[in-house]
């Protein structure tokens, strides 16, 4: 017995310290599995990295953003991840070696919306080049200063001659191509959406695409090829544009042609690019012609060589999809072998997820961007590949809504830059490169990991990064709001019904809606901030088309919230059920 009562002490102090190791263990294998979680989830919810209440750029909260940041790279290197060792692999990939593609890296600017002041260029054309691009593809559409007769189709807010000299000039400058893109038939809404042209139509009610067959069609297109050209006389390459023609032989005209050539939509389809195509080439040999292929997709080989397209354009194959290689398949690479030895790609940068989308997703572009890399290595043999376009739509079209801003998309412009500079597939790491950090002046390594849009582009100082920030701002406070409406004190007493009859509980109205107004002082801050950052880049009409498309509707959101809670608050009594509109 008193051997037993020695040894206590003993037990009592080793059934300790391995409960003390079993609970390290547990504590390190929890850490190791959020890290892991954090490193394989690229699509990880803004909200499971910085909680919601965080997101909001209040003086209180950046401090507590930035340990966020910090523990996050913390966990990301402390996870054996070797950040140094990764950007030797990659910057050999990106810089040292032959790259897989050899061809012109095209930069769309997209100026259907938000063009921006020509100030602006001065900053960016330095940074495309920088960045590895070429060339630029200029979308003008009712940008461009029409003259004489076709005036009427420029906007109020166009360019000037002077200023198109200005963007060549400076394009010149920085070794970049410059590519003008004129629409030739579909996407022609800025000259048919007005009552001057609208018998120019295909179909009457869409003011879409040009009737081929109407005698004043092509009349129409050669002034404006001519004024184009004329403005840029230095040119090698101008793009006819001619994709997603939604609408053709539908019209009489059409049906009368068709009838009397024994056509179908094809040969229609055929016999107006030609004939654009056969002007241009005439009048300008030494212009080449781009097109884009999506036209040309059903169309068989034999008849595409019949009409002689194979010496007039260069077809420019796009797909803005996370697998392009899906739909683009053998045959079709096949098919354009026989045809052309030499096409273009056009992959996405920006502005191909949603048509109101106002900030970028990385992932997804530079999905888009790898799987091309792939296609361009695996039919390199069959085709050559000549260039590829980098589009940054700004618009789906004419008449929709703006998307993502030019600046706010400038990271993954850099980033799939530089998947296309690469010496070998797949190998862009999470976290982004030194050569882009260098050229974009970033304070911090950016992790992919971090779901978009995220702070580390915000501690970089490239012109137009405040817009980016503002983005950031805006899509955090929206998901704040969303999140309030999620919460069951919201779903349960602040539903259309209660707001209507004024008849919910105070004490959980107070809680639900607890934040409308720090959201109402965070929307006016922002706004002013989205002025401030944009002023310099855009004119007021594009500042102010984004702030309704954007902020306006949250913003009347919010307010009439904040009405409805006041109305409910200032009741002391209520009726007796059932409610109706003489108690009221």
């Amino acid at each position: 017995m008193p051997r037993l009562r020695g040894r206590a002490p003993l037990t009592i102090i080793l059934m300790i310290i391995f409960t003390l190791l079993v609970i390290i263990y547990h504590i390190l294998s929890n850490e190791v599995d959020d890290i892991s979680s954090l490193k394989i989830n690229s699509h990880l919810k803004i909200e499971d990295v910085y909680p919601l209440s965080d997101l909001t750029e209040s003086p209180r909260n950046i401090a507590r953003r930035q340990q966020l940041e910090a523990q996050i790279m913390e966990n990301l290197k402390n996870n054996g991840r070797n950040i140094e060792s990764d950007e030797n692999k990659y910057g050999k990939a990106f810089s040292d070696s032959t790259p897989l593609f050899k061809g012109h890296k095209i930069v769309h600017l997209d100026l259907k919306g938000a063009p921006p002041v020509i100030g602006y260029y001065k900053h960016l054309l330095p940074l495309l080049k920088k960045l590895g691009a070429t060339g630029i593809l200029i979308e003008y559409e009712d940008m461009f200063p029409f003259k004489e007769h076709i005036s009427i189709i420029s906007a109020g807010n166009c360019y000037s001659k002077a200023d198109i000299e200005t963007i060549q000039k400076l394009a010149e400058e920085n070794d970049l191509i410059v590519i003008p893109l004129i629409q030739t038939f579909g996407h022609l809404e800025f000259v048919l959406k007005l009552d001057e042209y609208k018998d120019y139509r295909e179909v009457f009610r869409y003011p879409q695409v040009l009737c081929p067959s109407y005698n004043k069609t092509l009349i129409l297109l050669h002034k404006m090829i001519d004024q184009v050209v004329e403005a840029h006389p230095n040119i090698k390459y101008l793009h006819i544009g001619a994709d997603e023609v939604y609408q053709i032989g539908e019209c009489s005209r059409c049906f009368e042609v068709m009838d009397k050539k024994q056509w179908g939509k094809r040969q229609l389809f055929l016999d107006h690019v030609t004939r654009v195509a056969k002007y241009i080439k005439e009048k300008y040999p030494k212009l080449s012609i781009l097109m884009w292929d999506d036209e040309f997709r059903e169309i068989l080989p034999q008849e595409i060589l019949e009409k002689g397209l194979n010496k007039l354009v260069e077809p420019v194959v796009w797909k803005y999809t996370t697998d392009p290689g899906a739909s683009l398949n053998d045959l079709l690479w096949d098919n354009y072998a026989l045809v052309w030895p030499a096409v273009w790609i056009a992959t996405a940068f920006k502005g191909a997820t949603a048509p109101d989308r106002y900030y970028t997703d990385i992932a997804y572009h530079l999905e888009n961007h790898q799987r091309w890399l792939e296609i361009i290595v695996k039919y390199s043999h069959k085709i050559n590949f000549k260039g590829a376009i980098l589009t940054g739509w700004q618009r789906y079209d004419h008449f929709s809504v703006l998307c993502e801003l030019l600046p706010a998309a400038i990271p993954s412009l850099a980033v799939n830059l530089a998947v296309l500079r690469s010496s070998e597939l797949n190998t862009f790491p999470n976290e982004i490169p030194r050569q882009i950090t260098d050229a974009l002046q970033c304070e911090s390594t950016i992790s992919l990991n971090i779901p978009e849009p995220q702070y580390g582009w915000t501690k970089c100082v490239y012109q137009g990064v405040l817009v980016y920030t503002a983005t950031l701002r805006l899509y955090s406070l929206s998901q704040e709001i969303s999140k309030m409406e999620e919460e069951n004190t919201f779903k349960g007493w602040m539903k259309e019904y209660n707001l209507k009859y004024a008849f919910s509980s105070p004490s959980h109205v107070e809680h639900a809606v607890a934040d409308l107004d720090n959201f109402k002082m965070e929307l006016l801050d922002i706004e002013k901030v989205v002025r401030s950052a944009m002023d310099g880049i855009y004119d007021n009409y594009t500042i102010q088309e984004w702030i309704e498309t954007f902020m306006v509707p949250l913003n009347d959101k919010v307010t009439s919230l904040w009405e409805a809670k006041e109305k409910i608050l200032k009741k002391n009594a209520w009726p007796r059920r059932p409610l109706t509109k003489i108690e009221l």
